[in-house]
């Protein structure tokens, strides 16, 4: 488990209830140096094969006064659980109907403020195994200081059975 010495900066929200956030979490705050934030070069997927699968990574392209965000990598299986491969495609072209203000305040906050978004949402798209997504989103920034990628992990819900009575 990495260690704790950005805890004071960055404490792991309590919603973080699943180890595989803690550790993404605290793997990013370990990445830290001299105080900023760090780059896309210094995370290493080989570090966290386990994660992989449920791994994203968003470009943030500053265009005039708001950033776009572009998928990157969109790992097997959050497509599995949405069932499309979003690599390579903008936000608001793959943003499901009625979603894209949500997921891109969510995006735009961890950029602007350069700090870690966690937010549970429900599905939106028809699945009969999942009821909703929980997802860590962490800012990355080449320069140490403007954001200019951002890693995320997805965990999904699955649905409750019925009960038979």
């Amino acid at each position: 488990m990495p260690s704790d010495r950005l805890g004071h900066l960055y404490p792991v929200p309590a919603d973080l209830d699943d180890d595989r956030f803690r550790w993404l979490f605290g793997y990013w705050r370990d990445r830290h140096r001299d105080g900023l934030l760090p780059a896309r070069e210094d995370i290493d997927p080989i570090d966290f094969p386990h994660l992989l699968g449920r791994i994203y990574l968003v470009e943030v392209v500053h265009e005039d006064d708001r950033p776009r965000f572009r998928f990157r990598l969109w790992g097997s299986r959050i497509r599995g659980i949405f069932g499309h491969d979003h690599t390579g495609c903008w936000l608001e072209d793959i943003a499901a109907p009625g979603t894209l203000s949500d997921i891109e305040h969510a995006l735009r906050s961890c950029t602007l403020e350069r700090r870690p978004h966690f937010w549970r949402r429900p599905m939106m798209v028809e699945s009969n195994e999942y009821a909703a997504t929980r997802r860590l989103v962490l800012p990355l920034a080449s320069d140490g200081a403007t954001v200019d990628m951002l890693l995320g992990l997805i965990l999904e819900e699955r649905l409750q059975p019925l009960e038979v009575r």
